[in-house]
C-alpha cells in the first residue's frame, strides 16, 4: 500500500466518533471544575502512558509507510525482541491489540495488519469528507506561557455548514487590557467558564476524526497541544491539519498578503464580528469552501490531492517530524512528581548554584509542570533559562498573598539574572511639585531631596507617572512649561494651552489675584487627587463629559471618555502609594493551605505588618485576631515618606485588596479607629472570629447548568454567515 498522510487523523487517544452536533459557551461547566493537570499525576499517569504508546504506534507506521504485522509493530511499540512472546497470539500482540482497538487513529485489515485509518480516509472524495474548521482566542502568543480563552468548531460536510462548537475556557488568570480591548473577552466573561481540561475532551469529541482545517492552523494547534499535555491528555490534537493561507496562496491570484481579512474579500466574502472564535471559525469556513470549490476544479478530487496541491506535491514517505524544542529536553522528569500542590515560591538554580530565577504560583506543581512544554526561547528575555536549570528549589506558604510577598523580598536580595521585574526599586519614580512656587508646576523626578517641595509616589513605572501626569493636565488648568514667569523674566506670548483654555498664563504677566487664587485651588486638587485623599476628580471627569455630550460637543466628550480610562489606569490598574498607606488598615482572614487552618494578615498603612496561622476555630481566631489589633496599635502613625523599597510590598498588597475585594464580607475587616481602647479591639477580634468561623452556606450558583448532556445541543449555524 502505498504511504498515506497520518496527520489527517486527529487524535491518538481513544474516543467515539462525535455526532454532527453542537455546544455552546453561554452554558457555564461551573466555576468548581477541578483543576485537571499535574496535580493528577497519579490518576494521569495511565493515560499518559497509553498516549506515549498510541503516538509511538503513529510514528512507527509513519515511518514504515505501509500497514505492519501485530508482531513487528508490538515489537517497536513496547521495546521487546521478536520471539515466542510477541507472536501474534503472545500476551505483546494482546496488549497492543487492547491499545489500539479503541483509538480511531488505528486500523486493521482481514490479514491481521495495522494501519492508520487516514490511509484510508485519504482516498475519499473532498465531498464525502467531512472537515471541522477550529479557531482559539489567547491571553498572548505564546503557547506555554499564555493560555486558552475561547475555543470554537465549525464542521463542513459536503462543502456546506453543519453544526457548530463554542466554549470559554477559563485560564486561572487575568486577561491582558490589550487582549481584552482586541477580542472584546473580559475578565467576568471567563469567570464561570471551565477550566481547559473540562472543555478539550469535549473539543475533542466533536472533531472526532475530521480533519481540522485552519487559518494559520498551527497557532491554534500549538495552543491546543500544549493545554491539553497540561491537563494530561497527551498530545490529544495533531501536530498539523489543512492551513487555509497556503490554500489562498494557491489558488487565490494576486494575493500579496493571505491575512484572513484580505483572503475574505478577495473571495467576496462579507466580514461581521472578528476577534472572536466562533466568528472567525464561520469566515475561515466559508473560506475553505470557496477554496475546496476552486481545488475541485483544478483537478483535486481526493484528500491526498488536497494535500498535495497545497504542498506542490505531497513526499511518498512521510518522516517523523521534529518536535518542537521544549522545556522538556532539559528539566528532568522526576522533579514533577516532588512538586507540591500547595502555594508558594520556587528559586531555579545553576550549575554553579546561584538562584537564576525566582517565581511564585498558587499552585506550584501546576506552574512549575506547565515549563515542560514551554517552548525554549520564548521570549528574548528568558532565552537559556531552562537550559540552565540544574535544581529547582520550592517553598511552600501559607497563601498566594504570602508567595506574592516572599517573592518580591527574594528577587530583592538574590538579583536573579532572569528576573527583570521588582529589581530596580531604586530608580522608581516620583511626581513632584514646588508648593512655595508662585506658579507651581507637576513633574516628574527620580531624586528625593529636603527641599520643602511635596513628593508624590514613589511610582512601580515611568510610563504610570506620564499617564498621571497627562490626566491631571487634561482635566485642572495647570502650567507645564519650564520657562522662567513674570517679573523674573519679561512677559511672552502664551502657548496652546492657553488658548484652549487649559492653563491661565502666567508667562503673559499682570494676572489678577482672583486668576492666582483659582490656580492655587486646582494645585491643591491635583495634591489631593495624587495623595489618595480624593476621588471626586473622577466624577468631575464623568459630568464634564456628560455635558458636552448633551451639547453635542462629541469630539470634547471623546477627549474625556480617553481622560476617563486613563484616570481608570490610574487608580485600578497600579493604585497611587499614598492612598494605599491611608486605605489599607485591615486584617485579611483567608484560607490556610493546611486544612483545618486560617492565615491571618495584618495590613498596616499599606504594609504588611504581621502574619499569623491559627486553627480555625472561634478561641484561636478570637486570640490572634487581639494579638494582631494590639500590634497595629503600638505602630502608631504612618512614617511621612514612602521608602522606594517599600514600594513593592504596599503595591503587593493594594492590588491582592483589589483582585480579592468580592471576598470582602468574610475575608477582610477594616481595623477599628480607637486602637487605644480594649473594649474596641474586644469587640473587633470578637466579630472577626465569628465571621470567620461561620459555615460556608451550601448554595448552588445561579445559572450554574447541569453539565451532563448539555455539550452538544443541536444548533443552527451562526446567523452571520452567508453560505
Amino acid at each position: 500500500m502505498r504511504p498515506r498522510r497520518d496527520d489527517l487523523t486527529n487524535s491518538p487517544e481513544p474516543s467515539a466518533r462525535a455526532p454532527s452536533l453542537s455546544g455552546d459557551d453561554e452554558e457555564r461547566d461551573g466555576e468548581n471544575d477541578d483543576e485537571v493537570g499535574a496535580e493528577r499525576d497519579t490518576d494521569a499517569e495511565p493515560a499518559a502512558g497509553a498516549s506515549a504508546l498510541l503516538r509511538r504506534a503513529r510514528d512507527v507506521l509513519v515511518s514504515a509507510g505501509e500497514p505492519l504485522p501485530a508482531t513487528a509493530l508490538a515489537a517497536a511499540v513496547f521495546g521487546v525482541a521478536s520471539g515466542p512472546l510477541a507472536t501474534a497470539g503472545g500476551p505483546w500482540a494482546a496488549m497492543l491489540d487492547r491499545l489500539l482497538t479503541p483509538s480511531p487513529l488505528f486500523t486493521r485489515d482481514p490479514a491481521g495488519q495495522w494501519g492508520l485509518t487516514a490511509w484510508d480516509l485519504a482516498h475519499r472524495n473532498l465531498l464525502d469528507v467531512e472537515f471541522v474548521v477550529v479557531d482559539v482566542e489567547t491571553t498572548g502568543l505564546a503557547p506555554g506561557r499564555h493560555r486558552l480563552i475561547e475555543v470554537a468548531a465549525v464542521i463542513i460536510s459536503g462543502g456546506a455548514p453543519g453544526a457548530s462548537f463554542r466554549k470559554f475556557v477559563n485560564p486561572d488568570r487575568r486577561i491582558p487590557q490589550f487582549i481584552t480591548k482586541f477580542t472584546g473577552i473580559t475578565d467576568s466573561m471567563v469567570a464561570r467558564a471551565a477550566h481547559a481540561g473540562t472543555v478539550l475532551p469535549k473539543l475533542r469529541a466533536f472533531i472526532g476524526e475530521r480533519p481540522i482545517i485552519g487559518h494559520n492552523v498551527g497557532f491554534d494547534l500549538s495552543f491546543l497541544n500544549v493545554e491539553a499535555d497540561r491537563c494530561g491528555m497527551g498530545t490529544a490534537f495533531p501536530d498539523e491539519g489543512i492551513d487555509t493561507i497556503a490554500l489562498a496562496r494557491r489558488f487565490v491570484t494576486g494575493l500579496r498578503r493571505a491575512s484572513l481579512d484580505r483572503v475574505a474579500l478577495a473571495l467576496h466574502l462579507p466580514i461581521h464580528t472578528r476577534h472572536r472564535a466562533l466568528p472567525d471559525a464561520v469566515l475561515t469556513a466559508q473560506v475553505f469552501a470557496l477554496l475546496l470549490a476552486r481545488a475541485r476544479e483544478e483537478g483535486c478530487e481526493t484528500l491526498e490531492d488536497l494535500w498535495r496541491a497545497v504542498e506542490r506535491g505531497a513526499p511518498q514517505r512521510l518522516s517523523q517530524s521534529e518536535p518542537r524544542p521544549s522545556g522538556k529536553m532539559y528539566l528532568n522528569p522526576a522533579w514533577r512528581k516532588e512538586f507540591p500542590t500547595s502555594p508558594g515560591v520556587y528559586l531555579m538554580r545553576d550549575a554553579s548554584g546561584e538562584v537564576i530565577y525566582v517565581g511564585k504560583a498558587k499552585r506550584l506543581r501546576d506552574r512549575l509542570s506547565s515549563y515542560y512544554s514551554q517552548p525554549l526561547g520564548y521570549t528574548r528575555k528568558m532565552d537559556g533559562l531552562l537550559q540552565s536549570v540544574v535544581e529547582i528549589e520550592t517553598r511552600e506558604l501559607g497563601s498566594e498573598l504570602e508567595a506574592l510577598l516572599v517573592e518580591s523580598q527574594l528577587i530583592k536580595a538574590l538579583q536573579p539574572r532572569y528576573n527583570v521585574q521588582l529589581k530596580n526599586h531604586e530608580r522608581y519614580p516620583f511626581i513632584k511639585v514646588d508648593l512655595a512656587s508662585e506658579w507651581p508646576r507637576f513633574y516628574a523626578t527620580r531624586e528625593v531631596s529636603a527641599d520643602g517641595a511635596r513628593y508624590f509616589g514613589p511610582f512601580r513605572s515611568g510610563r504610570i507617572v506620564e499617564v498621571t501626569l497627562e490626566l491631571i493636565h487634561k482635566v485642572l488648568p495647570l502650567r507645564t512649561c519650564t520657562r522662567n514667569l513674570p517679573p523674573d523674566a519679561p512677559a511672552s506670548e502664551p502657548c496652546l494651552r492657553y488658548h484652549v483654555k487649559r492653563c491661565p498664563g502666567p508667562c503673559r504677566g499682570g494676572l489678577t489675584t482672583s486668576a492666582s487664587a483659582e490656580y492655587h485651588q486646582a494645585v491643591l486638587d491635583a495634591c489631593a487627587f495624587l495623595g489618595g485623599e480624593r476621588t471626586d476628580l473622577i466624577d468631575r471627569l464623568k459630568r464634564e463629559m456628560f455635558e458636552a455630550a448633551a451639547r453635542q460637543d462629541y469630539e470634547r466628550a471623546a477627549r474625556l471618555r480617553d481622560a476617563l480610562r486613563d484616570a481608570d489606569q490610574v487608580l485600578l490598574g497600579q493604585r497611587l502609594i499614598t492612598g494605599a498607606v491611608e486605605a489599607n488598615n485591615l486584617l485579611i482572614a483567608y484560607p490556610s493551605s493546611e486544612a483545618g487552618a486560617v492565615e491571618l494578615y495584618l495590613v498596616r498603612h499599606g504594609r504588611l505588618a504581621g502574619q499569623m496561622r491559627t486553627p480555625q476555630s472561634i478561641e484561636h481566631v478570637e486570640a490572634a485576631a487581639r494579638g494582631l489589633a494590639l500590634r497595629a496599635a503600638a505602630l502608631g502613625a504612618p512614617p511621612l515618606c514612602v521608602g522606594r523599597e517599600e514600594v513593592d510590598q504596599i503595591n503587593i498588597v493594594a492590588r491582592w485588596i483589589s483582585h480579592h475585594s468580592e471576598d470582602s464580607e468574610r475575608s477582610f475587616f477594616s481595623l477599628p479607629p480607637a486602637l487605644d481602647q480594649p473594649d474596641e479591639i474586644a469587640a473587633f477580634a470578637a466579630r472577626v472570629a465569628t465571621t470567620v468561623c461561620a459555615p460556608t452556606p451550601d448554595v448552588a450558583e445561579e445559572g450554574e447548568a447541569d453539565d451532563e448532556g448539555d455539550d452538544f445541543a443541536e444548533r443552527e449555524p451562526a446567523p452571520d454567515a452567508d453560505w
